[in-house]
């Protein structure tokens, strides 16, 4: 080849440099070709370029049309008037065959969803130059090659110099055909025809605008595209990943779509933002996997044992110091051991003898009168002390007290013991009195209810510390856990603090001016009453005065979230209630169990909510509350529903079963007289949309939607039950 030969381009050159599939490498040779400057010119003035690369270039351009030499360049143009027929149509042939006039991508103006597919050829820039130009030919070749199945005006291919991006306004099914046929096509026999060209595929769908960049050509820029590069970046060599947003679309096409894809889990990018990702299934990439694989396994077991040296080295170093320290130890204490002997032997010499079995009999003595008096004395009639004590009590409380018996006890302080006491509807199995110290009364195994709690108020005169074990309080029927408490009174009778616990909770009272002040912790505890789902932690403050409970502030975590807000219980003109209360990040698939054992949802939920409930007994406010809700849920999926199969599929009978995953569920809920009433329901999955209203009422549906898949529109109903919905 003639170095001083000058180059120019042609038209086919020309429409070359526009539809940039060149690589960036070849796009600047391709652009210096200007008729005027020689090949031997044009590698002196590159840095980058060698005379080796711009001569097979130029070898290449040669073959393909895009080139010719200047003078032939020039005899071209000066084409004879008889010719210009043949000329005309030469330039039709050489025309681009995009129309632009018709092309949804030229719509610049506004933005469109998109399928993107990203491809980066791996540790492209790390081989020779040489070497990138034959991969980057062969790449340019099989990408042209398979998007043809795709109509021009519907794509468009940006360059990106070590792979490139390809946008598709088309059906996605098409654009996953063409990522899995170039992956299987450079597979093939072992990458036996491509043995250097291995590459990583992403596809999103996702927003995307055209733009024209600095040169004048045409570029994608967008969410759309970011995206899509994000979830390639994620890939290796031959593997093809797709991004949630394609896949809720790609998977629902049709029934044998979804055994294509296998998630891959949540993945964060550079920025920390997460993305879930799913592997085109299929392919070969077992050997490049096992040859990184084992590399990996190689490095890890030099760690390990590198790590295990380290810890038999430190093992040995504590056994020898260990060692050195129990041989000082055992020195010392035989030393020890041999002063102590030698000094009793010492002893015993000089100890005069005593006469045999004196102190023998005054132990004796002392045991036989101790267990005389222990023994005989809760056996002796105490009926005087009975009648003193259920006085006294009665005197104390205000309420006619019994006692079934009563007694001394010297163990392990001397106390009198009362049993069978009943007093004002409150029965106690035992109760004891310290006769020194504390002064301290035991009170255990209680029973109780609601008409007997309220005339604890009349209880005077007792002073001091009152335990409590193994309370049993009924309310309006309802059985309470068995709880524990201690109450402190003054000298006068005066309410000083109490303090209950019982599994996993504990209370603490206190007097507030003319009410009580309380403070409620608890962890892994369910209420006594309402739903029974247990919380990791719960925390409430609260004033009584005057038959009502505000309570200021209440927060319980668990499920992954929290529940905070405020409320109220009042009793004196029967038992109400009212709550507001918000939630958020609750998971929803392991709280939802607790209400409902037949609806099957998933996700993340937050709410705000306001409730009021009303009964004549306590037990009863859960019966029927009256609550107001506003919620949102993302990145789950409701059970036994498939919109998407709904629409494509119509049955007089309805369709049932399935599932539909969502990026967001929106809508409110009005509860009333046992009905559910959810209205401005609002569901995104990917490219559908769906909206309507449902009413749930014993657990029967019934409502209406109106669901959007990319062009198709339907009105579908809901009915059945939650355990088996049906759509039609």
């Amino acid at each position: 080849m003639d170095a001083d030969t000058v180059y120019a381009r042609t038209r086919k050159g020309e429409e070359a440099l526009k539809d940039a599939h060149l690589s960036l490498e070849m796009h600047d040779i391709l652009s210096g070709i200007d008729g005027k400057t020689s090949a031997d010119r044009l590698a002196a003035s590159s840095s980058f370029l060698s005379r080796e690369t711009v001569d097979a270039a130029i070898r290449d351009f040669l073959e393909q049309g895009y080139i010719k030499p200047a003078l032939e360049e020039v005899a071209e143009e000066a084409v004879p008037d008889a010719h210009v027929d043949e000329q005309v149509e030469e330039k039709v042939e050489e025309a681009p065959a995009r129309n632009v006039g018709k092309s949804k991508f030229s719509q610049s103006e506004r933005t469109l969803i998109a399928s993107v597919l990203f491809l980066d050829i791996v540790e492209y820039t790390k081989k020779p130059v040489s070497e990138q130009f034959k991969i980057k030919e062969e790449f340019n070749r099989l990408v042209s090659e398979f998007v043809q199945i795709i109509p021009e005006d519907d794509r468009i291919i940006i360059d990106t110099g070590d792979g490139a991006a390809l946008g598709f306004l088309a059906d996605p099914e098409a654009v996953l055909t063409i990522a899995i046929r170039l992956r299987d096509t450079l597979e093939a026999d072992g990458h036996a025809d491509y043995p250097g060209l291995y590459v990583r595929q992403g596809i999103n769908l996702g927003p995307i605008r055209l733009v024209a960049d600095m040169n004048g050509r045409e570029n994608l820029i967008g969410d759309g595209v970011n995206d899509a590069n994000r979830i390639m970046g994620f890939a290796q060599g031959d593997q093809v990943l797709v991004s949630r947003s394609f896949y809720d679309v790609a998977s629902r096409l049709s029934s044998e779509h979804p055994s294509l894809f296998k998630y891959q889990g949540i993945h964060k990018d550079k920025h920390g933002r997460e993305h879930e990702v799913y592997e085109v299934m299929g392919g070969n990439r077992a050997a490049e996997d096992a040859r990184k694989q084992q590399k990996t396994e190689d490095e890890i077991r030099a760690e390990r044992m590198a790590k295990m040296k380290e810890k038999l080295e430190a093992a040995a170093k504590a056994e020898a110091a260990a060692k050195a320290s129990a041989e000082a130890r055992e020195s010392i204490e035989a030393e020890a051991r041999q002063k102590a002997e030698t000094k009793k032997a010492a002893e015993v010499k000089i100890r005069q003898p005593k006469k045999k079995g004196a102190g023998k009999a005054i132990a004796v003595s002392f045991i036989v009168l101790a267990a005389l008096l222990l023994g005989a004395l809760p056996f002796v009639p105490l009926g005087f002390l009975a009648k003193s004590e259920s006085d006294s009590i009665s005197h104390k409380t205000g309420k006619t007290a019994s006692i079934g018996s009563a007694y001394f006890s010297l163990l392990p302080t001397p106390r009198i013991v009362l049993k069978d006491v009943s007093a004002g509807g409150i029965k106690i199995e035992k109760m004891t009195e310290d006769l020194f110290g504390a002064k301290a009364i035991v009170i255990h195994g209680v029973k109780a209810d609601q008409d007997a709690l309220s005339g604890l108020a009349g209880w005077k005169n007792i002073a001091g510390i009152l335990q409590f074990e193994q309370v049993s309080l009924s309310l309006d029927g309802k059985q309470l856990p068995l709880f524990d408490g201690e109450v402190e009174t003054g000298q006068d009778g005066s309410f000083g603090h109490a303090r209950i616990e019982s599994d996993g909770m504990s209370a603490d009272i206190a007097p507030d001016d003319s009410g009580f002040k309380i403070e409620l912790a608890a962890k892994r505890w369910a209420l006594p009453m309402g739903p029974s789902c247990p919380w990791d932690e719960l925390h409430a403050s609260a004033v009584e005065k005057g038959g009502q409970v505000d309570i200021s502030s209440f927060k319980a975590t668990g499920y992954g979230g929290s529940v905070s807000g405020s409320g109220s219980i009042s009793w004196n003109q029967g038992w109400r209630a009212t709550a507001r209360f918000k939630g958020s990040e609750l998971e929803v698939d392991q709280l939802l169990p607790y209400f409902s054992k037949d609806a099957k949802l998933s996700g993340w939920l937050k709410f705000d909510a306001a409730a009021s409930m009303a009964s004549t007994s306590l037990t009863g406010l859960f019966d029927s509350p009256s609550i107001n809700a506003a919620f949102g849920l993302h990145d789950g999926k409701v059970d036994n529903v498939d919109f998407a199969q709904a629409i494509r599929m119509t049955s007089p009978d309805g369709t049932r079963g399935g599932e539909t995953k969502y990026d967001a569920l929106s809508g409110s809920l009005a509860l009333v007289g046992g009905e559910y009433r959810y209205s401005g329901l609002r569901l995104n999955s990917g490219m559908m949309n769906v909206a309507g209203n449902l009413i749930v009422k014993g657990g029967n549906l019934s409502g209406a939607a109106e669901v959007s898949l990319a062009q198709i529109r339907s009105a579908l109903t809901l009915s059945g039950s939650l355990a088996s919905p049906v759509i039609r």
